[in-house]
């Protein structure tokens, strides 16, 4: 009678999957100008929440909800670990805007062979960096969201009673070997409460640890030689740490930028990678991709219509100027993403963009041509996936 039980319970289990899965509806599909390659989603909540993998035509080649036991997951992506090609994502709990798990390094068959240590999920990115003795290993950087004590009286918020409490992010490199943290800093440590445009409201109104103000929100790290490239949501503001001491080498974008800004504007974006820059051989001189919201979910409404962009960066004149801007197929009806998104460069200079919480992943070309297009969709729920990406296919088959 029992195993009778557990047999109906766990058919139950995965006929709920089945029908909760995701679809993804293809509205342009350029086959002669799009990367070959396959799509990678995770779906962060819900009865559907697992990592999936789409061909490009559709066609779901891998379903992993329920594999990895329930939490949300994301950032679901191909990652080099130890030389070798694998999967990382990251599941755990989120609430207010931001995480606790692990992050996950798995084979082709979908078996874990790492387990990092807690982190939120803004960032799970493997590099390879140069160690103490010269050789290159791979170094992982992470986001880490602590709540801390502060006095906000200044905010609105009374500092008595456990009240006051703000949200301390940290940017961690750790070396998964061994776990070591190679390298720590803080957001509370370099950047004033002041520089935020996200003041203490709703679910992060600082009155208790689990309420805390998240003033700052990183939402990308990415290694810049030695020093690191931090973007903040909630500053609007794209910061240059030092790798040696921590200090802020300049800031791009919101209230105290070093850079005047041609052409384009930088609202709660996310996603900030170094970007190629053909024939450019000047080292101050060098193009950042982001997907810029223009939008947020805790500061209403939306001040425009989300982008992915690519902007050159210019260290020797103090400006910034708009090279490419990719815009969404659904832009004359508006398409403001509170939440995530990305951007991702491609063979042929192609780019792979996700909307973030406006649910559809795009393809355009280097000058700007949309050559695919696809929504992607939970029965009965709302689908989101925090980033998107695309490459070979790398896993076992549903």
């Amino acid at each position: 009678m029992l195993l009778t039980s557990v047999i109906l319970g766990l058919c139950y289990c995965l006929s709920a999957v089945a029908q909760n899965a995701p679809s993804l509806t293809v509205t342009v599909n350029d086959k002669s100008s799009v990367v070959p390659g396959f799509i990678y989603l995770a779906i962060n909540t819900g009865p559907a929440a697992g990592p999936y993998v789409f061909d490009m035509d559709g066609t779901m080649v891998f379903n992993g909800a329920g594999k990895l036991g329930s939490g949300a997951i994301h950032d679901f992506h191909i990652c080099t670990y130890q030389k070798v090609a694998r999967l990382c994502l990251w599941k755990g709990t989120t609430a207010q805007g931001y995480g606790r798990g692990q992050a996950l390094i798995l084979d082709n068959q979908f078996k874990t062979i790492k387990t990092l240590p807690t982190s939120d999920y803004h960032e799970l990115k493997i590099i390879q960096a140069l160690d103490a003795g010269y050789q290159y290993s791979d170094t992982v950087l992470q986001t880490v969201y602590t709540p801390v004590r502060r006095d906000l009286s200044d905010f609105g918020v009374p500092y008595e009673d456990n009240q006051g409490w703000v949200v301390d992010c940290h940017l961690r490199a750790i070396d998964p070997a061994t776990d070591r943290v190679i390298f720590d800093w803080s957001s509370l440590a370099h950047v004033p409460l002041n520089e935020t445009y996200v003041y203490p409201t709703g679910a992060i109104n600082g009155y208790s640890e689990t309420f805390a103000w998240d003033y700052f929100h990183m939402s990308s790290i990415t290694r810049m030689g030695s020093d690191y490239l931090v973007s903040s949501r909630h500053t609007s503001t794209i910061y240059l740490v030092s790798g040696k001491d921590g200090s802020i080498v300049w800031r791009l974008g919101g209230k105290r930028s070093d850079f005047k800004l041609e052409g384009f504007s930088l609202d709660s974006q996310h996603d900030v990678r170094l970007a190629p820059y053909p024939g450019q051989t000047d080292a101050n001189v060098f193009a950042l991709s982001l997907f810029d919201n223009e939008y947020n979910t805790f500061v209403q409404p939306p001040k425009g219509l989300s982008s992915g962009k690519i902007i050159e960066v210019n260290v020797n004149t103090k400006t910034a100027r708009l090279l490419h801007q990719y815009d969404s197929p659904s832009r004359d009806i508006g398409n403001p993403s509170g939440d995530g998104g990305s951007v991702q460069q491609l063979p042929k200079g192609n780019v792979f963009i996700g909307w973030g919480s406006d649910a559809q992943v795009t393809e355009h070309t280097a000058d700007g041509k949309l050559v695919y297009a696809a929504r992607f969709g939970v029965p009965g729920s709302s689908a989101y996936s925090y980033r998107a990406f695309k490459g070979p296919y790398l896993g076992p088959k549903s």
